[in-house]
């Protein structure tokens, strides 16, 4: 395996007025990075899977979720995966104004923090619904990247949308859902087969 992180472009940093935007890393090097988000389905077949593995997933997820069993999602720190907000609520933050967006924002992060005495410094918009207010009301709370995607996993389907193979950087989507556990299956045989490995974000994302 080829040492990594490389970077194409100068990492992101905290400090400016805005947060950044991406749905792709900008890198040479071949990995990708799964995201995983909400909460909902807790199988712990999944967290066997991602720790036996060790691929550090980010997991963008809402308060309700979490609260119910934080030690689940910790699980994901043992092997350099992080947990970052994904709003309180889960509501659709396009339009709405910036108090609300960081309230959604920063009050998930406050509550990640709270349980597990740190949180990831990613953020991910619900339903991929974001503006320039919710680049402003991110960087507030101390959030360098707002990300979205450029491939999902579902049903146990790769979906690169309509792209024929793998590309170093791509951002994958999935939800603790019941087809999760077959998504990451999935994911390991493309993996696999491209000669690819599952990235950490954060670590191309970098804080400062």
């Amino acid at each position: 395996m080829p040492p990594f992180p490389s970077y194409s472009i100068a990492p992101i940093g905290v400090g400016g007025d805005s947060a950044a935007h991406l749905s792709k890393v900008d890198t040479v090097d071949k990995v990708v990075f799964l995201t995983i988000d909400d909460g909902i389905v807790k199988d712990q077949r999944v967290m066997d899977f991602l720790v036996e593995h060790r691929w550090p997933a980010t997991l963008f997820l809402v308060s309700g979720e979490f609260k119910k069993d934080p030690l689940y999602f910790a699980q994901i720190l043992t092997v350099g995966g992080n947990i970052s907000s994904h709003t309180s609520t889960h509501p659709e933050l396009s339009g709405l104004d910036f108090d609300t967006q960081r309230k959604q924002i920063c009050g998930m992060r406050g509550t990640i923090e709270k349980a597990l005495g740190s949180a990831g410094h990613l953020f991910r918009p619900p339903y991929g619904s974001w503006d320039e207010t919710t680049l402003r009301a991110a960087a507030s709370c101390g959030i360098n990247a707002v990300v979205t995607w450029n491939s999902e996993l579902w049903e146990g389907n790769v979906d690169l949308a309509h792209r024929p193979a793998l590309q170093p950087g791509d951002v994958f989507l999935t939800h603790f859902r019941n087809d999760l556990y077959d998504n990451l299956v999935a994911l390991e045989a493309r993996l696999t087969a491209e000669g690819f490995t599952v990235g950490n974000l954060e670590d191309y994302l970098p804080n400062q």
